[in-house]
């Protein structure tokens, strides 16, 4: 109850604000939360990350001003856009159509209504988990810039690399056996919406580090670790049973837990379960603290 509370103030917030400058750092605030784990939390529970619901939230708004015959330049600078170029590009991408043709009748525009949370009953399967202590690491491997659609994006980067040959060149340079599964980090959540992902291992030693490959080096941290299991087959691959964990730990577990994310990378561990390579074990490892 607390949690969704808090969640409606921060969009109470958003709503109040969508004409002048907003904050993520004050849209955290009025849900008594950290940036950072604000921005994930809302993230995993809507699919959206802040900066693309304040923006879809903005165009809404215009496209119904603009239907009522407003000019396109005051309802740029009124929502937040320096100049109606970048307000009729940013348009155009949510509607379809450009501004000036929005103004028109019978011109069919989206909808993007202010979200809403609503009681459900969870817990009824549990959930395994255990803190861990970790020491810092460097990490190596191939990253992406995930922009809008993580579930259709990784999996994409991910076959890409299975077939082009990185994943093997990646586990060669870690001093790894080919075929043994990567890791993947999420991390650098920024203000454009976009966020990194990097497909990769610890890097054991001093060994050198290839041309073209990320270095990604992780401090010693506290995690939360919570248990996955993939099975592959011909409609399952490996990864997607995950999305179900990431979402349960925002909306069960840290609602009802005494700790809270903290900033570094979020880690997605797969391991092979059997030498067939049919299942594998996976685990979504999140850096907390504990709360007060």
């Amino acid at each position: 109850m607390e949690t969704l509370r808090l969640l409606r103030d921060a969009i109470n917030y958003i709503e109040a604000h969508l004409q002048t400058e907003v904050v993520i750092d004050d849209v955290a605030k009025a849900a008594l939360s950290s940036k950072y784990h604000f921005q994930r939390m809302f993230h995993a529970l809507t699919g959206f990350t802040v900066t693309e619901y304040i923006r879809n939230r903005r165009l809404t708004l215009a496209a119904e001003e603009l239907s009522g015959c407003c000019k396109v330049i005051d309802t740029a600078l009124k929502y937040g856009y320096d100049s109606p170029e970048v307000f009729t590009k940013a348009f155009t991408r949510l509607h379809g159509v450009s501004p000036s043709a929005a103004r028109k009748k019978d011109v069919k525009l989206k909808s993007f209504p202010p979200l809403s949370f609503q009681i459900q009953i969870r817990g009824v399967r549990e959930m395994n988990y255990r803190i861990a202590e970790e020491k810092g690491c460097t990490v190596i491997g191939k990253e992406v810039i995930v922009h809008s659609d993580p579930q259709d994006e990784v999996p994409r980067f991910v076959e890409q690399i299975w077939r082009d040959g990185t994943h093997d060149a990646i586990n060669e340079a870690a001093g790894r056996e080919a075929g043994s599964l990567l890791f993947g980090y999420h991390y650098d959540f920024g203000e454009d919406g976009g966020k990194r992902y990097l497909m990769g291992c610890e890097l054991a030693g001093d060994r050198e580090v290839p041309y073209g490959l990320t270095v990604l080096e992780l401090p010693q941290q506290t995690y939360a670790v919570f248990e996955g299991y993939e099975a592959i087959t011909e409609d399952i691959e490996i990864g997607t049973g995950i999305l179900d964990v990431w979402r349960r730990i925002y909306a069960e577990w840290f609602p009802s837990a005494h700790f809270e994310q903290v900033e570094g990378p979020c880690i997605e561990k797969y391991n092979w379960l059997d030498e067939q390579q049919v299942d594998s074990k996976s685990e979504v490892w999140i850096p907390i603290r504990r709360k007060g």
